[in-house]
């Protein structure tokens, strides 16, 4: 050997080579000894620097598969996987090609052991193991060798108008076609070869542009009626897009050209016109993405619209235009992305890097350098309702449809518009809309096309992208932002400093232990659901396949009254067909996710919205979804139970069937109590019984059903290993954050916030709290208390509990009491509303009796944001409209901005209409009602999410899985107790601190200098003191004046007759309301918190329909300040430690 490895080529070395190692695997295979064979095969390389073939490798395996210890032989045999793929850089499909020393039972072994996905195999080698398969009876049967979803039952498709549904199973085909190759970097080596490299490929490949899609759809079925020789009419409306869209493109393409010349004619100083000024604005911008591209999004956006405008089946000319525009720009910032999906370099290991957030910070800062453009630009509004106009006006004019109209018995085809632009009237307002030619509707249906959207954002195949500044996270070719903003800069502006100081730390934590969390699909409930859907059956939440709506026969009576009441009818009728071809619609989609998903280990990138909730991005499959959902997800990891899991698991199924206001040994005993139900749900959910369909949450209590089955009749249920997720429900956590800012002992008993024995049930507690005051009042003999005696339920009060924490105000809670009110049929329904009135006020004094620590907090909130929503920066602004909005930093250094402002309308002249557009972009004037209203609930909520993030770390620190759904955590059942230990933990660590104190603390520097205006009397001792003060501040301004004029002898003269000026400007002095003297701090009052306490005594008014009083007053800007908080109370939290049912 080595005197040929100076005088042969490398190939006739090798084959000698395996020749000698054929002989060694021979011997292993007698006696086990895989160490010489080890020795020979490294040697090639280690002697000769010759890496051996693929003989040589298959050789390697079926040594491997004889090496005694099977664990040893499992790693030996991935270790040549990646070897293989470091070294030859090849398919692994090619060592199977080697039949001459591999037989089919060792291909199918190896393949099992390598775990090998069936697309990671080109074409050319798949028909390898199809062979071995076919030649081994006992794994033709095995159809985790086939393609995953070779024998899964496709789902019966929603029989829909537009190519919603279509475009997320084309965009689904990276998991569901077994056809598709996935080609993915065999330099990427990690531990996890197949979990990481192959599915990071599939990733990239779901998170590819769909329009492409539709696009390729449309041209598909364009071609296919021509080949079948004709344009006739056909059920799909694709040929006719497509046609469309070809006749789009050459007007597009002029349209540019103009543009083109109207930006040359600037340049070349020569003079335009309207239209030409117009160009230069939007020109630039329509000219970044291709006019096939403009002209696919602008069909995609109408379609979309489609009879979602609210008027008469039309669309909102205003929406239809901004909807176009939005989606070019987004379409734009996603092909910049696309561009620069490389911008890392192609040498980086991209696993390493997307695992580990300083590589990935650390090489995006060494490759940003390099680009000098912003990746997410924002377009000004007004150019993205020029380029909306101009685009769907091109479409209004090439976009035809044939009608077909009879006359004297014969069909006569005339092309006309397929949609047009006129007006409507809605509530008296002139209002310009976009319709559709009925023809077309016809050939769209009757349905709004709410399926039309562009599949972007699924599950994931690999951990997310980890969080490392407000913009970079989740996906990965997807932009993502960590907070969901609506429309609000402010907001953003905030959010980008905080990111850049380092400050969310905290923050992107959190969101990645959440979107860490591996899911899987619970293929028992899914094999039940997948039935019933098919069946086309009504059942549970699954509406039935739509039929033809039979409407009741026309009344023969000409009494207008009957015909308006059939007109009613006929509305609801068609309303409630439409709502329930919608939820199919929708479940539809859910399930296709969950097919394709089935034997995937998934991930859901999570950000938060303005208030600090973390919510999953992918919107429509995930846990925070309906029933059906939540049934169908299961963790992808599974623990061993153990006997306290046990317990947890019985429990878990008492809670998901309602059984949750009673002691945990009850909630047992309800379990145990149901067994046989509980088998019988399992062995025949279709067939049996149906027990499980009986409860408000059938698909979570069948996966429970199914769950606990297993368990108990495993050999060793302490031993089973559990996957399904047990939920713990917080008691009405807004009321829970509430007792203990307000200390209230009573309140915090009422929501676990106490040690008890029991849970207790805050809703049945003020249940009965007001019927003692109905006993109360109807011995009093009022008459309202009278009829409502005995009926005060838990079900009555709750939704007015719940809310009432949320800032539920009284006309809310009496709408809430009053659909209550309308299930008990026995009550006057003309009392109805007077009885919910009374009843909503009886609920808010119960609450108040219970929560009054937590009341005078809420109360607080309120005040300070009246007043900081009343106040002007006066060194920013000299705009007074432009008030303040409430802003404050969550526990975890999360700057929280309200958005609610007053958007102003901007009038933009375009080819259709005349539109008024409101820009979020642009500072507007707060809405004082609404930052006052919204902040006491967003305040809660931003320390519920707090809360929330604190436990999802602390879970991921001792090991355990999490899951959140706002107040309801999840992990497995062996590790209930843990985590309810740090639920508890995390809770008083939170309220250990001094919130309210730091939050004023924070609102007196955030708000220093600030000003707030007033109004007092004249008459008043404030008053008397704030008009002398302006009067001498008016004497010194007019010296200042004179003086700096430069005319002693004039300034003298005036100095001596200032008392004249003052007499002149007593009227001005009056209502001195100029913003200069509003910037200066000429009012020093001792006590001005003595001025605002004026107010309760009617000497300070802010409004008056009293001319006179009105005449009596003065207005005065003071420095903002906020009232003292409120005492509290002497619960402490740190009793929760022993509270057992604080979560339950």
């Amino acid at each position: 050997m080595e005197r040929l490895s100076y005088e042969a080529e490398p190939s006739f070395i090798i084959q000698i080579h395996n020749r000698y190692l054929q002989a060694l695997v021979d011997k292993t295979k007698k006696t086990g000894d895989f160490e010489s064979v080890n020795k020979c095969f490294h040697d090639l390389e280690k002697k000769y620097n010759i890496i051996g073939d693929e003989t040589t490798f298959a050789l390697m395996l079926k040594a491997a598969l004889y090496i005694k210890d099977i664990e040893e032989s499992k790693i030996t045999i991935n270790g040549f996987n990646k070897l293989w793929h470091l070294k030859k850089k090849e398919n692994i499909g090619k060592i199977f090609n080697e039949s001459s020393v591999l037989d089919h039972q060792e291909i199918l072994k190896i393949f099992k052991i390598m775990n090998i996905n069936f697309s990671e195999l080109k074409q050319e080698y798949r028909h390898i193991l199809k062979k071995a398969i076919d030649a081994d009876k006992e794994e033709s049967t095995n159809t985790h060798l086939f393609h995953p979803l070779e024998n899964v039952p496709e789902l019966l498709s929603t029989c829909v108008s537009g190519p919603g549904l279509q475009l997320l199973k084309k965009t689904l085909r990276p998991l569901t076609d077994p056809n598709i190759e996935i080609n993915y970097d065999i330099e990427d080596i990690s531990e996890d070869l197949n979990s990481t490299s192959f599915n990071m490929a599939r990733q990239r490949l779901l998170e590819n542009n769909a329009l492409d899609t539709a696009l390729e759809r449309w041209k598909w079925d364009h071609e296919q009626l021509i080949q079948r020789g004709g344009f006739s009419f056909s059920k799909t409306l694709n040929p006719l897009l497509f046609e469309w869209h070809s006749l789009m493109i050459p007007l597009i393409k002029e349209e540019i050209e103009r543009c083109k010349n109207a930006i040359n004619d600037l340049s070349n100083k020569k003079k335009l016109n309207n239209e030409g000024v117009d160009r230069l604005s939007y020109g630039p911008f329509i000219q970044l993405l291709s006019p096939e591209k403009l002209g696919t999004i602008t069909i995609l956006e109408i379609l979309r619209l489609h009879s979602t405008g609210g008027i008469a089946q039309g669309m909102r000319t205003a929406r239809a235009i901004l909807s176009v525009g939005k989606s070019i720009e987004k379409e734009y910032a996603s092909e910049l992305l696309k561009k620069n999906k490389n911008i890392l370099g192609k040498d980086i290991n991209l696993s390493q890097i997307f695992g580990n957030p300083r590589q990935f910070q650390s090489a995006l800062y060494k490759t940003q350098n390099n680009v000098d453009f912003e990746i997410d630009p924002k377009w000004p509004m007004a150019v993205k309702a020029k380029i909306g106009s101009i685009l769907i006006s091109i479409l209004m004019h090439v976009a035809k449809i044939d009608v077909v109209a009879e006359v004297e018995n014969e069909n006569i085809s005339q092309k006309t518009p397929a949609l047009y632009h006129t007006y409507q009237y809605q509530k008296g307002r002139k209002l310009g809309v976009i319709k559709l030619n009925d023809q077309l509707m016809k050939q769209l249906g009757s349905q709004p096309l709410r399926g039309n959207i562009h599949p972007r954002l699924l599950p994931m195949l690999v951990e997310p992208k980890p969080w490392i500044s407000w913009d970079s996270g989740g996906y990965y070719l997807s932009k993502s932002i960590v907070m969901r903003s609506r429309d609000s800069p402010e907001q953003i502006s905030y959010l980008k400093t905080a990111s850049e100081r380092n400050n969310l730390k905290s923050i992107f934590e959190g969101l990645d232990v959440l979107g860490s969390t591996a899911w899987a699909i619970n293929r028992q409930v899914f094999d039940v659901v997948s039935e019933v859907w098919n069946s086309g059956q009504e059942f549970a939440e699954i509406p039935p396949i739509s039929s033809e709506i039979i409407f009741p026969p026309q009344p023969t009576s000409k009494d207008p009254g009957e015909r308006i009441s059939w007109q009613v009818t006929c509305k609801q009728i068609a309303r409630d067909a439409q709502n329930k071809q919608s939820i199919r619609c929708d479940i539809n989609y859910k399930l296709e996710i969950a097919r394709a998903f089935l034997h995937e280990k998934m991930y859901f990138p999570h950000n938060l919205d303005f208030r600090g909730r973390a919510y999953p991005i992918p919107p429509h499959f995930n846990h925070l979804g309906n029933d059906l959902c939540r049934g169908l997800l299961t963790f992808h990891e599974a623990k061993e139970i153990g006997e306290s899991g046990l317990r947890w698991l019985k429990i878990h199924l008492a809670n998901v069937c309602g059984f949750d206001k009673e002691s945990f040994i009850e909630r047992e005993a309800f379990t145990t109590g149901n067994l046989k139900n509980i088998f019988d749900s399992a062995d025949n959910p279709l067939k049996g019984s149906r027990w499980w369909l009986t409860f408000d949450d059938p698909w979570q209590t069948l996966a429970a059903c199914f769950e606990l089955t297993a368990a108990l009749r495993s050999s060793d249920p302490y031993k089973f290993k559990s996957r399904l997720p047990v939920h713990q429900d917080g008691t009405c956590n807004g009321l829970q954050h509430y007792a203990a800012l307000g200390g209230d002992i009573l309140g915090a008993r009422q929501v676990n916030l106490e040690p008890s024995n029991r849970p207790y049930d805050v809703y049945t507690k003020v249940a009965e709290l007001v019927n003692e005051q109905v006993e109360k009042d109807a011995k009093e003999n009022n008459h309202l208390a009278v009829l409502l005696q005995g009926r005060i339920t838990r079900k009555i009060v709750k939704q007015t509990v719940m809310t009432n924490v949320y800032g539920v105000t009284y006309v809310g809670a009496r709408n809430q009491i009053l659909n209550q009110l309308k299930n008990i049929n026995d009550l006057p329904r003309g009392m109805l509303f007077n009885l919910a009135s009374y009843l909503a006020k009886t609920i808010f004094s119960s609450l108040k009796s219970m929560f009054t620590g937590a009341h005078k907090i809420q109360e607080w909130l309120n005040e300070a944001a009246k007043r900081i929503s009343k106040s002007v920066n006066t060194s920013l602004s000299d705009d007074i409209n432009h008030m303040t909005s409430v802003i404050w930093t969550s526990p975890l250094n999360l700057p929280i901005v309200q958005p609610y402002r007053k958007l102003s309308k901007k009038q933009i002249k375009t080819n259709l209409q005349s539109i008024f557009i409101t820009d979020p972009n642009n500072i507007n004037p707060v809405d004082t009602r609404k930052q006052q209203t919204a902040f006491p609930p967003n305040f809660i909520h931003s320390l519920d999410a707090t809360h929330m993030l604190m436990s999802a770390v602390s879970c991921k620190n001792a090991g355990l899985t999490f899951a959140s759904v706002h107040d309801s955590y999840w992990t497995h059942a062996a590790d209930i107790d843990n985590m309810n230990v740090i639920l508890r933990e995390t809770f008083v660590k939170l309220h250990e601190e001094n919130i309210m104190e730091n939050l004023l603390n924070e609102f007196r520097e955030r708000y220093k200098g600030y000003k707030t205006l007033i109004s007092i009397s004249k008459s008043s001792k404030e008053g008397k003191k704030i008009l002398s003060a302006r009067k001498k501040k008016l004497q010194e301004t007019n010296k200042i004046s004179l003086i700096n004029n430069g005319n002693k002898s004039e300034t003298y003269e005036n100095l001596s007759t200032e008392n004249t000026c003052i007499a002149n400007n007593e009227k001005n002095t009056a209502n001195l309301l100029d913003f200069t003297s509003k910037k200066t701090d000429y009012l020093n009052l001792e006590n001005s918190d003595s001025a605002l306490k004026e107010k309760d005594k009617s000497t300070i008014e802010t409004k008056t329909e009293n001319k006179e009083r009105k005449r009596d007053l003065i207005h005065v800007w003071v420095d903002l300040e906020f009232p003292p908080l409120p005492k509290k109370g002497s619960f402490d939290v740190r009793n929760l430690r022993n509270s057992k049912y604080f979560f339950s």
